[in-house]
């Protein structure tokens, strides 16, 4: 499930520590607090996941100017429709995943909000209480 909360309440009720310092705007003000709400990532690797999936491009890129999109760049990529996880998997732009990473998420693990033309995709703004044990690999 998926609750619309404003970011100054959830900062107030949860006390997130964000995974790096987010910059002004960040989190925006309308987002999404997820429990038991199950979400796709893609993977570099087919069989196992690792730190660097869930690297963001601010962190990857940290030379460039994000301009606007900045609250985007410190936010993770995740879908909600493991379908659609799947058939991105198959678009050349996506050619570096090879595998799909199941992730469960609750209120501690950060916010949400739906972001992008596709209705199944969301900017994932991560906490340090996010434990990577919680996840789990799909068979491709």
């Amino acid at each position: 499930m998926l609750t619309p909360y404003k970011i100054a309440d959830y900062c107030k009720e949860y006390q997130p520590a964000w995974t790096c310092t987010m910059p002004d705007g960040c989190p925006p003000d309308d987002v999404l607090v997820p429990s038991e709400h199950s979400f796709f990532r893609l993977a570099k690797q087919a069989d196992t996941y690792s730190e660097a999936d869930f690297q963001t491009y601010a962190e990857a890129c940290p030379q460039r100017h994000w301009g606007e999109q900045l609250p985007l760049a410190v936010g993770l990529s995740l879908i909600d429709n493991e379908a659609k996880a799947r058939r991105n998997l198959k678009l050349p732009m996506f050619r570096q995943y090879k595998g799909i990473i199941a992730l469960m998420l609750n209120p501690a693990d950060g916010v949400l909000k739906q972001t992008g033309v596709h209705r199944s995709h969301y900017t994932w703004w991560r906490t340090r209480q996010f434990q990577m044990s919680n996840l789990k690999m799909l068979q491709i």
